[in-house]
Parts: C-alpha cells; structure tokens; sequence
C-alpha cells in the first residue's frame, strides 16, 4: 500500500513541469511502436504496441505520457497440461499500460543520434491465466485466473537516430515492467517512430 502511495505521489509531480513549461510553446513529439515481449514470471512470449506523447522540458529532459497495450501468444516452455485442456496450451497474460515517465538523454550526438533513459509509475490494467500445480495424494494442474488493476514501476533505454524524412526520427528500446516486488515482470524490445507535432 505504502508503494502504491509513493507512485500516485510521484505521478502528481511529474504533472507540475508541464504547468511550467506550458507558456514556452515546448516541442512536442508523437510516437507509436510495436516489437515483442516476455512475460518473466509466467514465462509467455507476445507482442507489444505503444504510442507516446513527449513534452520537451530541457536540452536534456522530457516528460513522456505513455500508452502501450501487450497480448501473449505463446509459451516458452513446454507444459504438462490440465486434463481438460484437449491438447492446447491456453495460457495468456496481457495488460494496457498508462505510463507517465521522465526521460533524460545520456548522450546526445550531432547527427541526431540519442541515448537515453527514462523511468516512471505504471498502471497495468490487465490479468493472466496460467497453469499451476497442485501436489496431494494424486498431483494435478489447473488454470488459475488473476486479475491485475495495479501500480508498478517502469523503466527503459532507447537509442534514437535520424531518419531521410526530416520530420521524422527511428528509435529501439528496451523496456522493463515490475510489480509486485518483481522486475522485470515484463521485458520489451520495441521498435518505434518519433514525429514532431509542434514548434521548438
């Protein structure tokens, strides 16, 4: 509860920046993304889709408001199954994400290219079912269903770079989901498109 607490805190500072900022017409960026993921603790492996608005605050530092959805498709472990299963694994996990971040750029090169880290509260809105077992006189599996409303932290490395379109630049990153004392619970390797929205 008292971690829940701090994230809601540390949310509402982040939103007095842009209160700051607002009257210095800051650039704006938008930015949309999909690569795959790994859902640690259940060991399931999925897809990722996100999209981003960034609000510039320095020469160095952003805020971000994050959105990002993550469905699993499969398992990275094979699974003796529940009897009922008919043969298939029906293990799933997904969650969308609402993440307000800072971002700061540890390198910055003329041509364009960016290092940089950025870490926040986390909102997943999301849930699993996954095989666990169940050990008594005879050991049986079964589906358990959790169901997730929680905070959690984020945090990511991106490296960004230039691209022909000058209003437009290409980013990788790699991002982490924790929860729950668990990190990462979720690892995402993303490949995104950076589009300028506003004026600098």
């Amino acid at each position: 509860m008292k971690t829940n607490l701090l994230f809601l805190i540390l949310f509402f500072v982040s939103l007095f920046p842009i209160a700051s900022y607002a009257q210095e017409e800051p650039k704006l960026q938008y930015t949309v993304g999909f690569g795959s993921s790994i859902d640690g603790m259940n060991l399931l492996w999925g897809l990722n889709f996100s999209n981003e608005l960034n609000v510039r605050l320095g020469k160095r530092t952003s805020f971000n408001a994050g959105l990002s959805f993550y469905q699993s498709l499969g398992s990275l472990e094979e699974e003796t199954l529940p009897i009922y299963s008919n043969g298939k694994n029906n293990e799933q996990s997904s969650g969308i994400f609402i993440t307000p971040s800072f971002k700061y750029d540890i390198v910055q090169r003329p041509s364009g290219f960016k290092l940089a880290f950025s870490a926040g509260p986390s909102l997943q809105l999301g849930g699993e079912s996954v095989i666990r077992g169940y050990f008594s006189e005879v050991p049986t599996k079964t589906y358990v269903t959790n169901k997730y409303q929680r905070i959690g932290l984020f945090m990511e490395l991106e490296a960004e770079w230039n691209s022909k379109n000058p209003n437009r630049k290409n980013a990788v990153s790699l991002s982490a989901f924790g929860a729950d004392s668990s990190m990462p619970w979720y690892l995402n390797a993303t490949y995104k498109m950076r589009f300028k929205l506003g004026n600098k």
